[in-house]
């Protein structure tokens, strides 16, 4: 057991590390870095000369290829290994799946190109398998016959399905945003452009606008469950500390999302946070998810 915690660590590591590469490759425009050939670069297995986005687009194709390897490895070993854990088909299943379609639409977008709607579900699927790969390590860590609940109210726990979905749907507009380029046409924060509303002045301002108040309820829906917790589970200190780490995360969001907004987007290190801790957070709540549904 211990070589598959090691292995599953491994794997979502480099799985994050393939989310944050795809978030370089849309920021820095280098996803036409190999031109448009699929799996060759240019025609060429190597490509010679590279230009910087060349080397941005052919190294998120060789980590993205090894991660895909890693989590296929990773959902049938943990499949046989945990099938005492009800939950670890579907999980298996979906890492799987979800890797292979986020493979798929790049590959897509590089060939035939893609409008912003297709192309924001290519990030959405990667914070699916992360959020796979990143349920099937805490399975890992769970003993045969001491699985992990945690007891709470049917309301708490339509609450966090709820809150994961929402999570998810933020995250496409995020991405939706980035790839319609509307992530630089609002100035300052809250205000955009020193108005309130602009929902009347173009797609890519509301793109932009609806991607914020799309945050701000899910920062109040976090806020909400914190609160739930304190006063009705406090007692059971692995939500308790959960809850915590969800709203330290949240805080987290908001500050590298108007870190972004006040640095005109420029800076590769607050947008790379940004995508991060929203992608960290969905996962988070899909192991709540999990370990709330279970009946011990």
């Amino acid at each position: 057991m211990k070589k598959l915690k090691a292995y599953s660590i491994i794997t979502t590591i480099i799985v994050l590390f393939v989310l944050l590469q795809g978030s370089v490759v849309t920021k820095t425009r280098s996803g036409q870095g190999c031109g448009t050939t699929w799996p060759l670069c240019f025609g060429n297995v190597i490509p010679y000369n590279p230009t910087l986005e060349t080397i941005i687009e052919y190294t998120h194709r060789l980590i993205s290829s090894v991660a895909g390897i890693l989590v296929l490895i990773l959902s049938f070993w943990s499949w046989r290994k945990l099938n005492y854990i009800k939950e670890i088909k579907f999980f298996a299943i979906l890492a799987s799946a979800a890797i292979i379609i986020q493979g798929l639409m790049g590959a897509g977008q590089v060939v035939f190109g893609q409008p912003p709607l297709i192309m924001a579900l290519h990030f959405g699927f990667s914070a699916i398998s992360l959020a796979a790969v990143f349920t099937i390590t805490f399975f890992t860590f769970e003993k045969q016959f001491n699985k992990v609940t945690v007891q709470v109210g049917i309301h708490f726990k339509r609450f966090i399905i709820v809150i994961t979905i929402y999570a998810y749907a933020v995250i496409y507009t995020g991405a939706f945003v980035k790839h319609m380029g509307a992530a630089k046409v609002c100035t300052g924060f809250p205000l955009c452009n020193g108005e309130f509303v602009l929902f009347s002045q173009g797609t890519i301002v509301f793109a932009q606008m609806f991607h914020r108040l799309a945050g701000m309820v899910l920062t109040v829906f976090v806020i909400v469950f914190v609160f739930w917790v304190i006063k009705l589970y406090k007692h059971q200190r692995l939500l308790l500390s959960l809850s915590f780490v969800s709203l330290s995360l949240i805080f987290l969001q908001i500050l590298s999302g108007v870190g972004m907004v006040l640095t005109y987007n420029q800076n590769l290190t607050i947008g790379i946070i940004h995508a991060l801790v929203i992608s960290i957070l969905f996962s988070l709540f899909t192991y709540i998810v999990v370990i709330t549904r279970r009946i011990k």
